[in-house]
């Protein structure tokens, strides 16, 4: 198991912790302190797992988190790799539950944690979960995977050149399942449910703000133009019924909208009522961050993402 770390000294202690009562024990658990400004490194150390600490920016062409999955990987001896994102909340049953998915499939599982939310601005993430959810689950052909809990076998992980051959780019994990893809290796993506849980941006809604804008842009522009026009589609029927309200077709349409959120929201996460009946909110605010991530991505050519200036063009 591979934790990539940067500053996550207030996740990563509550995710060791819950990896110690799986019911199936990791053969081992690595943590990468990512060059951490906080006592991420003393976190790992205090809680068992093996730290592997880098204490530099990574080299020229290397994203971040790339770059500590990649460490880690040079470090592990398993033969199932098992890469979690440090913020994640596993229940006991989780990594049984992951093997069981790779024995049944085999090459690339992934899981889309259940969205747990403790302040007001994170409901925001409503629309952004759902074409992410969309967009790797259940439409048409699967040329993404879920970043936060990914399983693959050593074997396939070196066959594909592993995280050294997405090592520039943002969207790792969109491009780490097409580099799988074009080997023949298989991808199967679900949703976490009852196994897996997290709060994606818990630190204000300019952590939320700067989470999404670094790769909704290089996202939406990199899946397969059947996938790209269905989800363009949807959401042209979404802002129709938010743009023209007066209209009595998209009044109904409006209503339909409404009722299909309230029975997807139960599967993403804890949203509450007011979410689906106000939903334009939501995808306004969708619309705001995706303008300026075209804006950040195509013409300023820079993100910015825990501190680090990051170069995309």
């Amino acid at each position: 198991m591979i934790i990539p770390a940067r500053n996550e000294e207030e996740n990563l202690g509550k995710l060791l912790s819950l990896l110690k009562k799986q019911t199936y024990k990791p053969y081992e658990v690595i943590v990468v302190n990512d060059n951490s400004e906080d006592d991420t490194e003393g976190v790992g150390e205090r809680n068992g797992a093996r730290v592997i600490s880098l204490y530099e920016e990574p080299p020229e062409g290397w994203v971040g988190k790339n770059w500590a999955i990649w460490n880690g990987y040079l470090e592990s001896r398993g033969d199932i790799l098992l890469f979690l994102d440090a913020d994640v909340e596993p229940s006991s049953e989780f990594i049984e539950v992951m093997l069981s998915s790779y024995e049944r499939y085999g090459g690339l599982i992934s899981c889309w944690p259940y969205q747990r939310f403790e302040k007001f601005y994170e409901h925001l993430n409503f629309a952004f979960n759902l074409v992410s959810v969309f967009s790797m689950a259940f439409l048409g052909k699967k040329e993404g995977a879920f970043g936060p809990a990914m399983m693959i076998s050593r074997k396939d992980y070196e066959r594909i050149g592993g995280h050294k051959e997405v090592r520039n780019k943002i969207v790792e994990d969109m491009e780490f399942a097409k580099k799988c893809l074009e080997e023949g290796i298989s991808v199967n993506n679900f949703l976490g449910g009852e196994y897996i849980k997290f709060r994606m941006y818990p630190h204000g809604i300019k952590d939320l703000f700067q989470g999404f804008s670094k790769n909704m842009a290089k996202g939406a522009f990199s899946i397969n133009i059947v996938n790209f026009l269905l989800i363009f589609l949807y959401m042209t029927g979404v802002y129709g019924s938010i743009f023209y309200f007066r209209n009595t077709i998209f009044n109904f349409l409006y209503i339909l909208y409404a009722i299909q959120f309230s029975v997807i929201q139960r599967r993403l996460g804890d949203y509450k009522w007011y979410d689906f009946l106000f939903y334009p909110l939501h995808f306004l605010f969708f619309l705001l961050v995706f303008t300026y991530s075209i804006l950040r991505v195509f013409f300023v050519k820079t993100v910015v993402w825990k501190g680090r200036k990051i170069r995309v063009g």
